[in-house]
């Protein structure tokens, strides 16, 4: 199930369950993959390289 601000962890890996171990996944507004943070006993937070704004000009320049 997802909400407005994430998805839930089993959701998600049944959704990747059905790619192979190698497919890439990229991120949408041109974002690259920094890490994985726990924020608390059932919170996992995705961190990205880029600040948000700079992920928002990515968009705005690509989708004029």
């Amino acid at each position: 199930m997802k909400d407005e601000l994430g998805i839930f962890v089993g959701d998600l890996l049944d959704a990747l369950s059905r790619e192979p171990r190698d497919a890439k996944i990229i991120f949408q507004g041109g974002l690259s993959f920094y890490r994985l943070k726990q924020r608390g006993e059932e919170l996992i937070q995705v961190e990205f390289n880029e600040p948000i704004s700079d992920a928002m000009r990515f968009y705005f320049q690509h989708h004029q």
